[in-house]
């Protein structure tokens, strides 16, 4: 839908009748079948796109999301990618939306055979990588097995906030929210739920959830967002719409996400815990050894151009810290690494760790963007 046709579906309905019929978009609400294997029967896996996603002139970004990142995300960035002129794909990983629910030992599979199957169902040949948060395990593995699908000439991978295990960071919240018991975990997709319809904005993602919900289940008082702060972005300016329809689209956009199924949270911060195999975490198992082994692959590939990753950090963090963030950066900053990728890492100090992607003033998605388009160009 273009910005012209948004405008004028606002201007003759009412608020939420424009509300609903953006929300009920076909590119919204698009999925396909993962053939049977060996490990699990045909699964469903739901996605989305942005508005503009039919002009194949613009990049395209593949985004990893963060624990509570939806296909629903094609929402939240729209309006953003109409004006910086990239186009978005958003997926419902296992148990979110109407993706079919997984075991935690077989996530990662799936998710390796989710990728080339999206992008040959959306007739892509390469696109960019953005992530954000937890999404950074999946982003480190995709890397490793599906660097074919980054564009030969200007290969590009952004890690917003990406999240580092608790061994490394040392931050506070993924520890004392590794203390809860697993079978407490278990009804994670539960109070999350609660928390992010009753209590959390809708603005709030993976950093604000966690710190709440692991408020929740350990203080019978606490509800406590940890670090999310107010939004400098209107919801106005977010959805590109006038005041009374961008209210109606944040709040239906939660409850119909909230209608459907978010058990794949509770798989989620298992695996953010570490309350599961190492195995289960890929080749992300070890961040340092996997980011030289992305090193040495991208020494192998000769004379196509060099991989760009950027790390895009927030000035507060509960989830990864500051330790987090100088081990992630070390990381790529090896010997072994930075002879074959160039990195570059910046930190907005007003963000934290959701406002980093989610306010468009404070934080970097519109930075992203804007880079994603340059690159483009050439």
């Amino acid at each position: 839908m273009s910005t012209s046709s948004t405008s004028t579906l606002t201007q003759t309905s009412s608020p939420q009748d424009a509300a609903i019929r953006l929300l009920c978009r076909r590119g919204l609400h698009q999925l396909l079948w993962l053939p049977e294997t060996s490990q699990h029967p045909k699964l469903r896996v739901t996605f989305s796109t942005t508005s503009n996603f039919e002009d194949d002139s613009l990049p395209a970004i593949l985004h990893v999301g963060p624990m509570f990142g939806t296909r629903y995300g094609t929402v939240e960035f729209d309006a953003l990618t109409k004006e910086c002129g990239v186009r978005m794909i958003c997926v419902d990983r296992p148990g979110f939306g109407g993706s079919t629910p997984v075991s935690i030992d077989i996530r990662m599979a799936v998710w390796h055979e989710t990728v080339p199957a999206l992008l040959q169902r959306l007739n892509l040949n390469h696109v960019s990588l953005m992530t954000h948060s937890a999404g950074g395990i999946y982003t480190l593995n995709t890397l490793l097995h599906h660097r074919s699908l980054l564009n030969p000439k200007t290969p590009y991978v952004a890690f917003m906030a990406a999240y580092v295990p608790m061994t490394d960071s040392g931050a506070t919240l993924p520890n004392i929210a590794s203390h809860i018991p697993t079978s407490m975990v278990d009804s994670w997709s539960t109070v999350a739920g609660f928390i992010n319809t009753k209590i959390m904005p809708a603005t709030s993602w993976s950093g604000g959830a966690l710190s709440a919900s692991a408020s929740f289940l350990t203080s019978p008082f606490g509800t406590n967002a940890g670090d999310s702060a107010s939004s400098s972005t209107t919801p106005e300016e977010r959805y590109g719409v006038d005041k009374e329809t961008a209210k109606c689209i944040a709040d239906l956009s939660m409850k119909y996400m909230s209608a459907e199924s978010i058990l794949g949270a509770n798989e989620e911060a298992k695996l953010c815990l570490r309350k599961c195999e190492d195995a289960d975490w890929g080749d992300a198992a070890d961040y340092a050894s996997c980011i030289t082994k992305i090193g040495e692959r991208e020494g192998e590939l000769g004379d196509q151009a060099k991989l760009k990753v950027d790390g895009f950090f927030a000035g507060s963090d509960v989830m990864i810290g500051k330790q987090g963030q100088e081990f992630f950066e070390k990381c790529w900053r090896s010997d072994e690494v930075a002879r074959h990728v160039d990195f570059e890492s910046r930190t907005y100090e007003k963000a934290d760790h959701d406002s980093l992607i989610l306010d468009y003033k404070k934080g970097a998605l519109r930075d992203v963007f804007r880079k994603v388009a340059e690159l483009g160009k050439t």
